[in-house]
């Protein structure tokens, strides 16, 4: 116990010595440096209401979609294609589905102790509406629907570790139900990008075009949807046990 609170307070006092060199003593020399040409660029077009822009009111988030709004757009494209090839790897027949679904039954179902479980109950909680929080502001502050969904797979995570996936399917969680929820962000996404062309006459991803900021924030939920199940959908995949996984490809399974 003493050596963990030296450990804490080191740690604290490294963290206060770095902020003050830094922030009050300058010791990089970043204070008061002036802006490069690129960085006054990036500023003072950040909010331009011509053209591919996303009418954010948050410089961060305007420059992402303003600059990078196609690459943003690729990446979730390619994180799609990620989670549908590891999908189609792991897949299994309906009646291999059906062996693993007996497998797993006769496990242990083992579960942590009722403190772990009542406060991972109460972080979940704290994550889901933070990693929401992150999602549905992404127009006005740093931060979108990615890394939104991104801190949700984290709950999903200690979900698993605290009280299995076996729990988190009888809940309703499975594999038919994430990958339907993944598809839908995937077509929100695709309805947002694709509106500004055929009801506008627009460009792809011309969001400025839809009424305030319908674009971003829809985009942002899209994200959120997608990235938030496509996550789950890969926890569900690899959750299955090694063993169980082996024993059904090699067709090992006691009748």
């Amino acid at each position: 116990m003493k050596r963990d609170v030296i450990v804490a307070v080191s740690f604290l006092g490294a963290f206060a010595f770095i902020a003050y060199a830094l922030v009050y003593a300058n010791v990089l020399g970043l204070g008061g440096a002036e802006l490069r040409p690129l960085g006054e660029f990036y500023l003072g077009h950040a909010f331009a209401h011509e053209g591919l822009t996303s009418h954010s009111p948050e410089v961060v988030t305007a420059i992402v979609w303003n600059y990078r709004g196609f690459d943003t757009l690729f990446e979730t494209f390619v994180f799609f294609l990620a989670i549908m090839g590891a999908f189609s790897v792991l897949r299994l027949t309906d009646e291999q589905e059906k062996i693993v679904r007996e497998l797993e039954a006769k496990e242990p179902h083992r579960q942590m102790d009722l403190i772990t479980r009542s406060t991972t109950k109460l972080v979940v909680i704290m994550i889901i509406a933070i990693s929401a929080s992150i999602a549905l502001h992404g127009h006005l502050t740093p931060g979108g629907g990615f890394q939104g969904g991104s801190a949700m797979a984290v709950a999903s995570l200690l979900l698993f570790a605290v009280f299995s996936k076996f729990t988190l399917e009888r809940k309703g969680l499975n594999l038919r139900h994430t990958i339907s929820a993944y598809a839908l962000g995937l077509a929100l996404i695709l309805a947002t990008v694709l509106a500004p062309v055929f009801l506008y006459g627009g460009k792809v991803l011309e969001i400025n075009l839809l009424p305030g900021e319908t674009g971003l924030f829809n985009l942002d939920v899209g994200e959120y949807t997608a990235v938030t199940f496509g996550f789950l959908t890969v926890f569900l995949v690899l959750g299955v046990s090694e063993w169980i996984f082996k024993t059904v490809l090699r067709g090992e399974v006691d009748d």
